[in-house]
Parts: C-alpha cells; sequence; structure tokens
C-alpha cells in the first residue's frame, strides 16, 4: 500500500485572527434543560435584532390593526401553523370589521379550509342580518348567534364530507380489501377529507361594527383575546375577554367529565384523550366520531406524529364521543359604555402566553395581560423608531422573545436547533380610539 503524504501550511496570525473575528459572536447554550447537549447561536448587535425580528415575523400594519406571524425554527420557517385575518365589510350601515386569528396544529390542512372558508361564511351570515334589520335595531344576541352557528356548520361540513364518502353503516359492514378499494379508487378525494379530519384548528376572532361601539369576541381554543384601555386619569386597564379551552382550565376539564362520567381516561395529564391540548377546536374530527373510523380509515393519516401503537391506544379510548367540542363561545361587549380615552384589543394565538411561561418570574393569564396592555400603552404615540415602535404587535412580540435582554433575544431568533424550540406566536393589535 503506498501513502501520499499531504503538507498543510500552518496558519497564519492574520488568519488565526480572521477566523476568531468569524466565531467571536456565537454563544451556546443548553435551554436550561441541563445535561451535555448544547445548541449554537449567533449573539447580534441591538442595532439588527429590531430588523430581523421584523423580517422573521412579516411585520405588517393597516390603518387600524398591526400583525405579527412568528416561527424561528429554519427547518419550521416554512411551516408557521398559525393563520389570521384581517378583513373590513362594507355592508348594510357602515364598514364592519372582522379579525381573526386559526391556530392549526399536526398539519396545515384543517387551517387552510378554516382560514380559507370563515371570513366569507361570517359575511354572509351578518348580511343576511343586516337585510331582516336595520344596524340601529340590531339586536347583539343575534350576531353572536350567528357568528356562533357559523363556525358550527364549518365543522359540520368536514363531519359531512366524511360520512358522505364513507357513511356508517357501511363502513361497519366493510372487508378490509373493500374499504382499501373504494379509498383507492378515490384517493384524491379521500386524502382531503381524512387529512382535514385528523388536522384541527382553533379559532379566535373579533368582530366589530361600523361606529365601533360594539365588538364580539368568539372563541374555540386557547387563544387569548384582551382588551387594554386607558381611563381619563391616564391609567391603563387590562381585560381578558375570554375563557381558555384548554386542560389547564378547571371549567373545561369538569365540562369533559360530566359528559364522559364513567371515563377515566377523558382527561388525563390535562389532555383530552391524553392526547390533545385544547378541549375545543374545528377539525380534529377523529375525536367526534366512532372510534371505528381511527382504526380502520384514519390511522395512516396520523402515523406522521403517533406510532401505530400510540393510535389504537387513543382509539381504545374513543367510546362515547365526541370529545372535542365545536360550541364557541361569543362574548359581546359595548364599548360605547367604556369611559376610556384609549382602547384597544389584543388578540394573540396561545404561542404568546407559552414564551411568557417560559420567563423566569412566572405570571397569571391576568398579569400577562397588564403587562401586555402597559407595554402596549406605552407606545400608542407614534416615535421616532417607526420600523419597531409604531408596530404595536411586533413591540409585544419583541418583550416576549426576551425585550432588553440581547442575548435572550438572540437566542430566540438565531439558535441552531432542528425541533422547534418555540409554538407559533401570531398577534394582532386593534386600534379602536
Amino acid at each position: 500500500m503506498i501513502y501520499s503524504t499531504v503538507n498543510l501550511q500552518a496558519a497564519t496570525s492574520t488568519e488565526n485572527l480572521q477566523a476568531l473575528e468569524e466565531v467571536k459572536d456565537f454563544r451556546t447554550t443548553d435551554l436550561g434543560r441541563g445535561g451535555k447537549e448544547r445548541w449554537t447561536y449567533h449573539l447580534l448587535p441591538e442595532a439588527a435584532l429590531d430588523a430581523e425580528l421584523h423580517n422573521m415575523s412579516n411585520a405588517t400594519s393597516s390603518r387600524s390593526v398591526d400583525s405579527v406571524t412568528f416561527q424561528p425554527c429554519a427547518a419550521y420557517a416554512n411551516l408557521n401553523q398559525d393563520r389570521y385575518s384581517i378583513e373590513e365589510w362594507e355592508l348594510p350601515g357602515g364598514v364592519w370589521q372582522f379579525t381573526a386569528i386559526y391556530d392549526g396544529h399536526c398539519g396545515h390542512d384543517t387551517v387552510n379550509y378554516v382560514h380559507k372558508r370563515l371570513p366569507s361564511m361570517v359575511r354572509m351570515s351578518l348580511q343576511a342580518l343586516l337585510q331582516s334589520a336595520p344596524i340601529t335595531s340590531l339586536k347583539p344576541e343575534l350576531v353572536s348567534e350567528a357568528l356562533r352557528n357559523t363556525v358550527r356548520h364549518l365543522d359540520e361540513s368536514i363531519r359531512s364530507d366524511l360520512f358522505d364518502f364513507l357513511p356508517y353503516d357501511h363502513l361497519t359492514k366493510m372487508s378490509d380489501a373493500q374499504l382499501n378499494r373504494r379509498i383507492s379508487q378515490r384517493y384524491s378525494e379521500w386524502d382531503t377529507i381524512s387529512t382535514r379530519c385528523t388536522q384541527g384548528s382553533t379559532i379566535l376572532l373579533a368582530l366589530s361594527d361600523p361606529l365601533k361601539k360594539n365588538v364580539w369576541i368568539l372563541n374555540l381554543g386557547d387563544s387569548m383575546a384582551v382588551l387594554g384601555g386607558r381611563s381619563l386619569s391616564g391609567k391603563w386597564s387590562a381585560m381578558i375577554m375570554n375563557s381558555m379551552h384548554n386542560g389547564n382550565n378547571p371549567t373545561e376539564c369538569q365540562r369533559i367529565q360530566r359528559e364522559h362520567p364513567s371515563e377515566r381516561a377523558c382527561m388525563t395529564d390535562n389532555r383530552v384523550l391524553g392526547y390533545l391540548a385544547p378541549t375545543r377546536a374545528l377539525g380534529d374530527t377523529w375525536l367526534k366520531v366512532p372510534s371505528i373510523y381511527t382504526r380502520r380509515a384514519f390511522a395512516p393519516h396520523v402515523q406522521d406524529w403517533l406510532t401505530p401503537l400510540q393510535v389504537a391506544e387513543y382509539a381504545s379510548r374513543i367510546l362515547t364521543p365526541p370529545y372535542v367540542s365545536d360550541l364557541p363561545e361569543v362574548f359581546h361587549y359595548s364599548l360605547d359604555v367604556v369611559p376610556k380615552q384609549e382602547i384597544f384589543l389584543i388578540l394573540s394565538s396561545d404561542g404568546l402566553q407559552d414564551l411568557y411561561d417560559s420567563h423566569d418570574v412566572q405570571m397569571s393569564d391576568q398579569e400577562m395581560a397588564d403587562r401586555w396592555v402597559r407595554l402596549i400603552g406605552r407606545h400608542m404615540r407614534p416615535t421616532k423608531d417607526a420600523d419597531l415602535q409604531s408596530n404595536l404587535a411586533l413591540r409585544l412580540l419583541r418583550d416576549a422573545v426576551g425585550g432588553n435582554n440581547v442575548e435572550l433575544v438572540s437566542r430566540n431568533l438565531t439558535l441552531e436547533m432542528e425541533d422547534k424550540w418555540m409554538d407559533d406566536v401570531t398577534i394582532l393589535v386593534q386600534r379602536f380610539r
């Protein structure tokens, strides 16, 4: 055997200095997990942080609404499952404003379906109401009912497509060969139906009338709406406008346990059937229909995130569906009676709350809401720092990812890690006055 010798010239002192210069702004972290594994991040200068955050969060501003949607993990950058809507509708009596956040889970198909369909369905329902009664005599409870029914109708459309394609009484009589043949013959149609049934989306929407005297908040899931107001004395106050539909809410846990009194596994580890964190959502049809659909039809479509053994285990717990509710809560607030000089509304997906939960000092939901309102209140006026401070949602996102802690903000923006280290975050800030 013949060996070749390669002579490598030693680096010069200048080259050594250049190499050190290239890595001097890199750090490592264990993310507080302990152990030997560490991940690298780039320490950015303060002057670059705001511009980087602006670009990464797709920050936009309209006449009255600021928005951001954020997922920094490079491997998931194009897989942010949050969606949002900001729309104005010219209807009888004036211009209504519709804003909404849809927080998808387990994939994009259901959340995309909701994002595409829901705004137009709400608009049509509202238009029908306004044609039957002038806006001056429109009862708030009628709008609430229309919103509630529209969301449930959209969820029902997913189940209807499933039952039309695969009726329950047919499924119970089909052999495996017959079932596979039916699916393969119309696979494209089945693929669309089954992915919508095995994925889900929460919904948080706000609807305000032309004079901004009334606002309706609809919630289905665990996003949060907060109303901020400044009194005549100059003091800011925060009001959480919806309840949380997840396992951390004792009321929701008790509701599910009442609906399934003999089933100990209906809520396990603060999750529905030990699986899903939101207790109410659109989609997640496999948790709303008999388990035979999961065992025989859906199993191949959930194996990206569940093993066959896990699918079988969860299916065995589906005894008296539905377990996930499609009944949204709708809250009406009269802004006309709020004695505030300035009012704004924050809509946020639960990823924002999760960021604050990771802070050293734990806060209740109300303490978080108070912090958000005080922070936004300080920046309601235009400033010289227009890029960041004029977008109030971006200002709030900066606080959540680390605020003035340059190292923490840099870590959250540039961490080199294949797995997600934070949930998707979407924030809308709507100014009323």
